[in-house]
């Protein structure tokens, strides 16, 4: 099944499944390529990464994927990929109808009617790192960065007018009160009917609507209405339907906000606890199919997590969605990864960020679980020319949604010149893990003299006033590798870090939450970087790549579901 919103299932179909592949290594000019000449013998599943395949493991270069589909004739259609990269330039029927250049980012495109009902979709793909054709990645990114479609592909053929997006925005969680945005493809004759339903309950006909050209807006009162809570995360489904055309999405009744240092969720403080979770796997890279995202969900659940932060791109709306069925709350954040001054002054790259930001705000408007944005992580925040940028992305954010806070994991915490700017500081810290030598074998002395330092220097900054999450924190281990010594890179040595670490977070109410790094350990460099990355993959995971659980799990497991949902009296 794919990710919500759904639309009406006789017009819609999923095109995932095995495409017709090639590989064609270093080519010039991709986006100048004759697709009709290519000819695609082999075959890659969709979702799926070209890179991550046997045949061309780590392979570097430009794929072509083929698949057909049969619609109806005269019609047009959407095309709608959840998340590809890197860089992708798509065709249909022959002829060129787009290309994009935002990795992890939903991608929508707009088929013209064919007087033909067989369609040829072909996709030309480059997972190369090239700061022209993809500026927001870089190959120092502490992560893998695979080529090809990473999550479900959608084609829905339209009907007359139709609904392309609806965002639903809570004014009031008790009283069950919403605001309703819906967006058409095209503009809409004002009176249009428009239908609206909710969960199972009778259709509801607005007539006489006020269409301002494509949009419609209106408040409305939810019949029955459930309050969603990680405790109890009820769902209600809102079904618009324009006329022959249906659009249902889902919604919870929940607010979160900031209250001086605190975070209240449905006007109760809480605490977070979780995880850094990569969307990554040995066999699938980034592209994980619904069962992997069902057992990530269930392992975050069993260790006590309420909290996770989607690092470092826009989410999976799968995941999203199953975050919002059991109640997991989330810090989705736009891509980067220790982006640099020349980066802050790179028209390319500045647009191209600000953009992906509002494309991840649209796409996961509705998802309750979404409780805080971000984006940049660990830029170099210390330096003049980052003010700007980060200046203008957080008005960005807040011109897209004024209902979330807002934030960004910042790793200089006593030189950073922006963190007046967000509404949440969120600190990115490794103390007895990347330490110096003189420091001796194992200086866990470090960690809780670290964070107490981390907030002298928010009182000194009198940003204090706000919620402090430690938003990284971990040390690595080799699934495996027990050691008497207890030393680097042994279970012992990460559980007794984190042992540390949960205990310091769970009993300070300085501190409004953690998300650890990491969830699960996941591919990296490949090149001589590996050197600082065993085995090429970080391996700060409590669990390994194929979630097995090293020592560590247990430990954190044990902190978190001893307070799972610390909730405060006010």
């Amino acid at each position: 099944m794919h990710a919500f919103p759904r639309y009406r299932p006789d017009l819609t179909r999923c095109l995932d499944g095995a495409w017709e592949f090639a590989f064609l290594g270093e080519v010039d000019e991709p986006e100048t390529l004759d697709v009709s000449k290519i000819a695609t013998p082999d075959r890659l599943a969709v979702p799926g990464v070209f890179d991550a395949c046997p045949a061309w493991a780590g392979r570097r270069g430009v794929g072509v994927l083929r698949t057909f589909v049969e619609v109806t004739a005269g019609r047009s259609a959407q095309l709608r990929f959840d998340g590809l990269g890197l860089w992708c330039k798509l065709y249909v029927d022959g002829r060129p109808v787009g290309t994009h250049d935002l990795p992890y980012s939903g991608w929508s495109v707009m088929l013209p009617p064919s007087t033909e009902s067989r369609r040829t979709i072909e996709l030309v793909i480059d997972n190369r790192l090239d700061k022209k054709r993809t500026p927001l990645v870089e190959p120092y990114f502490d992560f893998y960065l695979y080529g090809g479609v990473y999550r479900p592909v959608l084609l829905r053929e339209l009907v007359g007018p139709s609904i392309e997006q609806a965002r639903i925005t809570v004014l009031d969680r008790v009283a069950g009160r919403i605001h309703i945005v819906a967006d058409a493809f095209e503009a809409v004759p004002s009176g249009t009917a428009l239908s609206v339903r909710f969960d199972d309950g009778p259709v509801m006909e607005i007539a006489d609507v006020n269409w301002n050209g494509r949009s419609v807006d209106f408040e409305m009162d939810v019949p029955n209405a459930t309050a969603w809570t990680p405790d109890a995360p009820h769902l209600h489904v809102l079904t618009l339907r324009l006329g022959e055309d249906e659009l249902v999405t889902r919604f919870g009744l929940r607010d979160f906000r900031v209250d001086g240092p605190r975070l209240l969720l449905n006007d109760q403080p809480i605490k977070l606890h979780g995880f850094c979770r990569h969307e990554s796997h040995p066999q699938f890279g980034p592209a994980l199919p619904h069962a992997q995202l069902i057992q990530d969900i269930q392992l975050l659940a069993d260790m006590g997590c309420n909290f996770v932060r989607g690092s470092h791109y826009p989410q999976d709306p799968r995941f999203l969605d199953l975050c919002d069925e059991h109640g997991l709350l989330v810090f989705e954040e736009s891509l980067g990864w220790q982006p640099q001054p020349e980066h802050f002054v790179a028209d390319a790259f500045c647009d191209r960020v600000e953009a992906q930001t509002r494309r991840m705000i649209r796409s996961s408007y509705n998802h309750p679980s979404v409780v805080m944005w971000g984006f940049l992580n660990e830029g170099r925040t210390e330096t003049p020319e980052s003010a700007p940028l980060y200046e203008r992305l957080v008005a960005a954010v807040r011109r897209e949604d004024s209902t979330r806070p807002v934030t960004f994991a910042s790793n200089h915490p006593f030189d950073d010149i922006n963190l007046a700017l967000p509404d949440i500081v969120s600190i990115n810290m490794y103390p007895g893990w990347y330490s110096n030598p003189e420091a001796g074998p194992r200086p866990l002395e470090k960690i809780v003299p670290a964070i107490e330092r981390v907030l002298d220097r928010m009182a000194e900054l009198g940003v204090d006033d706000r919620p402090f999450i430690v938003s990284e924190i971990g040390a690595g281990a080799i699934y495996g590798w027990r050691d008497a010594h207890r030393a680097h890179w042994s279970e012992e040595y990460q559980a007794d870090l984190l042992r540390l670490v949960c205990n310091k977070v769970i009993q300070d109410d300085r501190i409004a939450g953690v998300s650890l790094w990491q969830y699960c350990d996941g591919r990296t460099y490949d090149d001589g970087m590996a050197i600082k990355r065993p085995r090429g993959f970080n391996n700060k995971g409590v669990l390994d790549e194929y979630r097995r659980p090293k020592l560590a799990a247990e430990v954190v497991r044990a902190a978190f579901r001893g307070e799972s949902i610390r909730i405060f009296e006010p």
